[in-house]
Order: structure tokens, then C-alpha cells, then sequence
């Protein structure tokens, strides 16, 4: 089914702003290239919302939509726009072996705006990007689409429902050299835990999924 139908069908349930931003390495000032990148990051910036969410990237990669192929992300910040600005700013530490070290600012390579709908039985989110940054090399090296549909699943937190015994270690391969701010995955309240029915996943039908940082989702190219 074609763009146009899917959003003659679907019901939105959440629209705003979206920026995409990488966080260089400590110490990177200039960076060049993916390898020299952090973190990569979607901040979605709701309507008339008190709270952005910054949603790391796994892998740092964002497969084009149309091939259906899937990349991983974890809510990682649930802030108001001026605490998300300060977190996502140049920080500075202090190490025993190595005195000050500089962590640089997270730089936004691309804007535009965003939706979340939900048509039959999946959850869509939907950017179209109205500003590139076309002379930044990491922005090049991304190749982020100017239109993207995407199905959204959040992963159960349960290990149970994974057939374990207690839940796995963070996927270190998928998020290299974290700057960790929560514990992933999160326990979800019982009123949206239950929504997973005992399942592995469960659909982002709802904007609540997002306002828990830790939360895992699981991003699938719609095909269309």
C-alpha cells in the first residue's frame, strides 16, 4: 500500500518537530566520519508538549525505510527543552588518569517534522526533512532519507517473555561508548506493561511508551 493510502487510513496520535544530531567522541573536535561519532541521536519535539525525548541510535545507522530493513534505538533522555538543551551541550569531567576531558556538544545535522500513526495494526512514525546540514561530512556519511516511514515496535522488558531468567546485559554492539542516563531496559508501569499481553513486543500505539527512558524500540522500514 502506497503513502497516500496509508495516511488516508491512519490515525495520528502524535506530530511535532524532529531533529537529527550526532554527539562527536571525547576529545573530537572535527569529526570526519561515523568512527569518530558518539552517539546518534532523533530528538522528537511533541506539539504543545512540556517534555523532547532524545532517542539514541544503535549502530549509528538509519537504513533507508523502503528496503524494510530494521535498526534499534532506546529512549535516553525525557527532558524539557531547556534541560534537553543543557544535556545534549559540551560537557566537561574530570578522570584519575587523564585530568579533564571535553565531550562536545551533540550538532544537529537535520530538521524537519514528524508524526505517529497508527494504521491497522501497526504504529508508524513519519518524518520529511525540511533542513540539511549538505556540507557536514557526518550528515553525508548518514545519508538520511527526506522522507521516511518507519513500523515501531517496543521490546518487552520482561526476560520472561524472552524465555530468560533475568535480563540481558545492554546490547553493547549496538550502542558503542555510552554516556549512560538510565538503565535499559526500563520497567514499564503496570498499565503499560500489561498492554505486552506476555508478548515480545508491543505496538507504539501510544505516545506514553516514550515517556520512559530506557524503553527499547525496535524501527522497521515500512516498504512503502
Amino acid at each position: 500500500m502506497g503513502r497516500t493510502a496509508v495516511a488516508e487510513l491512519a490515525r495520528t496520535i502524535e506530530q511535532g518537530e524532529v531533529s537529527f544530531l550526532y554527539r562527536p567522541r571525547v576529545e573530537e573536535q572535527a569529526p570526519g566520519e561515523l568512527d569518530d561519532v558518539q552517539r546518534l541521536i532523533i530528538l522528537l519535539s511533541p506539539g504543545r508538549a512540556a517534555f523532547e525525548r532524545a532517542i539514541a541510535v544503535g549502530r549509528k545507522r538509519l537504513p533507508p525505510s523502503a528496503r524494510r530493513d530494521r535498526f534499534w534505538g532506546f529512549v535516553d533522555l525525557v527532558l524539557t527543552p531547556y534541560d534537553m538543551q543543557a544535556a545534549l551541550g559540551a560537557q566537561v569531567y574530570g578522570t584519575k588518569t587523564r585530568g579533564l576531558r571535553h565531550l562536545p556538544a551533540a550538532r544537529v545535522f537535520a530538521t524537519g517534522t514528524y508524526d505517529i500513526a497508527t494504521h491497522r495494526e501497526h504504529a508508524h512514525l513519519r518524518w520529511q526533512i525540511v533542513e540539511t546540514k549538505h556540507d557536514d561530512p557526518i550528515a553525508a556519511e548518514v545519508a538520511l532519507e527526506q522522507e521516511a516511514d518507519y513500523i515501531v515496535t517496543v521490546a518487552n522488558p520482561d526476560p520472561i517473555a524472552w524465555g530468560l531468567l533475568e535480563a540481558p546485559d545492554l546490547q553493547s554492539d549496538l550502542f558503542d561508548d555510552l554516556e549512560l542516563h538510565v538503565t535499559i531496559p526500563t520497567p514499564f508501569p503496570p498499565a503499560l506493561q500489561q498492554r505486552f499481553r506476555g508478548r515480545r513486543y508491543a505496538q507504539l500505539d501510544s505516545p506514553a511508551w516514550l515517556e520512559h527512558p530506557g524503553a527499547e524500540l525496535m524501527f522497521l522500514g515500512s516498504g512503502d
